[in-house]
């Protein structure tokens, strides 16, 4: 007799199938939306919040900056001083008044090109209210092959989506690390990956592009640390939290983290809601640290290298405390399960009772 088949059910019969795409679409237009209000209200109008500037001169004039809602001012004793606090990226830009009766603006274009043309602008007004000649110097230009500055920032993006879902996949192709040899498996694997994003990026941006010349390895070191933080941190909410978190997480640094990062529009111009997240975000310690060992000499760079750090750290010790928790669980498992290794299942009594 001829064998008789049940007929094929068509997937978008199935109403589990239906509700699952039709979550997958609303999911995916609501993170699209997100992407694109984040960038439009962080890049879309750029104004002037708050800018640290360095200032050399009379009292009075030192006092009038003072008074500008928007400037925070380092009052320092000569020119020399204004100049170092910019190019050492303590301050954002610096004011000094010469001898000769004109105002000294410092700016730093490799810190951005709009942060450095908020603060001409700036320094061009001071100078015509008090009646003196402006004289515009950028302590640490950008290069010609990237003279927006924002070469760091895309750089920084993209290794982001490079590393995260990198680590994504290692996680679902290597499985859950419940020995220490898969776990020191999977941080080679995430290491090695990591220096071959770091090494292909930095080949571009460098030696193709021309974009950040002249500190190769200083570049390649910040682009490896930087991929090891975001994707060490993905992997270890992964694998502390599970896949759900690891996404969440990813989510929050794409929406929020791309545009805290201060890429085409420098913190200065940011509002205070992306600007508080800048300094704390991977992403913005990244773009910061490629500046720093780019155009001002390794000047600044501390900070955000202890805050990758934290990122890459926090992350570690997540994999590490989630491995040793499964780790611990199955010496349980194996000294009390008895001979068929199996643990007594709740509510089910032994052959004892």
């Amino acid at each position: 007799m001829a064998k008789h088949h049940a007929p094929e059910r068509h997937p978008l019969r199935d109403r589990g199938a239906l509700r699952t795409v039709a979550l997958a679409m609303i999911g995916l237009t609501v993170f699209v939306i997100a992407m694109i209000a984040s960038y439009s209200g962080a890049f879309a109008k750029p104004a002037l919040h708050h800018m640290t500037v360095a200032v050399a001169g009379p009292q009075q004039l030192v006092d009038g900056i003072r008074s500008q809602d928007a400037l925070e001012v380092n009052q320092v004793g000569d020119d020399a001083a204004a100049r170092g606090e910019v190019y050492e990226r303590k301050t954002d830009a610096a004011f000094a008044v010469a001898p000769s009766g004109e105002l000294k603006i410092y700016v730093a274009g490799g810190g951005g090109h709009s942060v450095a043309s908020a603060a001409e602008t700036v320094g061009r007004t001071i100078a015509g209210e008090a009646g003196l000649r402006a004289e515009v110097e950028d302590v640490a230009p950008a290069s010609a092959g990237d003279p927006s500055g924002t070469v760091e920032f895309y750089a920084i993006i993209f290794i982001s989506i490079g590393a995260s879902v990198g680590a994504t996949i290692f996680g679902r192709v290597m499985g859950t690390a419940r020995r220490p040899v898969t776990l020191a498996l999977r941080s080679a694997t995430l290491a090695g990956y990591s220096a071959l994003l770091a090494a292909t990026v930095t080949l571009y941006v460098d030696g193709i592009l021309g974009a950040l010349t002249g500190h190769t390895w200083q570049v390649f070191g910040a682009l490896w640390l930087y991929a090891m933080a975001a994707g060490g941190a993905v992997t270890g909410v992964a694998a502390a939290f599970g896949s759900v978190a690891s996404m969440a997480l990813t989510a929050f640094l794409v929406v929020v983290g791309n545009a805290a990062a201060a890429g085409p529009v420098g913190r200065p111009l940011l509002s205070g809601f992306y600007s508080t997240f800048t300094s704390i975000v991977p992403q913005g310690s990244g773009v910061s640290l490629l500046r720093s060992v780019s155009y001002f000499g390794g000047n600044g760079a501390l900070t955000p290298l202890m805050t990758l750090a934290i990122w890459g750290g926090a992350g570690c010790v997540l994999a590490v405390l989630a491995t040793a928790a499964r780790v611990n669980y199955r010496a349980l498992y194996e000294r009390f399960g008895g001979r068929d290794g199996a643990l007594l299942r709740p509510r089910v009594l032994s052959p004892a009772d």
